[in-house]
């Protein structure tokens, strides 16, 4: 039985996605509607899982000012 969108997590859409572009890895696909869809689809997905991931790492950002994506900073003071 699929899950339903709300329940599946970011790995399990990635891996999906994954498996869809699998099939163009042989050599023997050739430009096609089919192919340039499914491309643009991955794009488009990837492109959401990125910015969702930038979202999330600001938040964390704010949340804990002593964290940056540089790694976690010596405390104040020291």
């Amino acid at each position: 039985m699929a899950e339903s969108p709300e329940t599946r997590n970011i790995e399990q859409e990635i891996h999906d996605l994954m498996k869809t572009l699998e099939k163009y890895t042989s050599g023997e696909a050739h430009l096609s509607s089919e192919v340039a869809t499914d491309f643009g689809k991955a794009m488009h997905d990837i492109g959401d899982h990125l910015v969702a991931f930038h979202r999330r790492i600001e938040k964390l950002e704010e949340n804990d000012p002593e964290w940056t994506t540089r790694g976690w900073g010596p405390p104040p003071g020291d």
